[in-house]
């Protein structure tokens, strides 16, 4: 599953991937596992009438602990939030973030993490946008 993301640096807190659940595309994923890149974690796809079938690839990652409206969609499937950004926007030295980024400023982090993807050939594209912030 491709997904698009503003924050690929928060890519090391997601706990799943949401698609809508009247989206054909990914209906045979539902309920289904997926590899979470670079940290080789499995997180379930799940289906959630959050997900906006027509923006980006229709498939969203959930990162409860750094999105409010993400942690509703955590809260709705009973899903765990796993916290890695401080308060001060560094990513956090815990089992989930690479040690290469524990303590790292998030705009340093989310180029590491580009990086990273681009090397296991993980990242498909990047664009500019506008986009809201909460």
């Amino acid at each position: 599953l491709i997904v698009a993301t503003t924050r690929p640096e928060t890519l090391y807190g997601d706990v799943a991937v949401a698609v809508h659940p009247e989206d054909d595309r990914y209906k045979t994923y539902i309920g289904q596992t997926v590899t979470l890149p670079i940290t080789g974690r499995a997180i379930p796809v799940i289906a959630d009438d959050y997900v906006d079938r027509e923006f980006g690839t229709g498939c969203l990652k959930i990162t409860p602990a750094h999105d409010p409206n993400d942690f509703e969609v955590g809260q709705r499937h009973h899903l765990t939030p796993v916290r890695i950004l401080d308060d001060n926007g560094r990513m956090l030295a815990n089992e989930f973030v690479p040690q290469s980024l524990h303590g790292v400023d998030r705009f340093e982090a989310r180029k590491q993490t580009e990086a990273l993807l681009d090397q296991h050939g993980l990242l498909v594209s990047k664009k500019e946008h506008t986009h809201r912030v909460g």
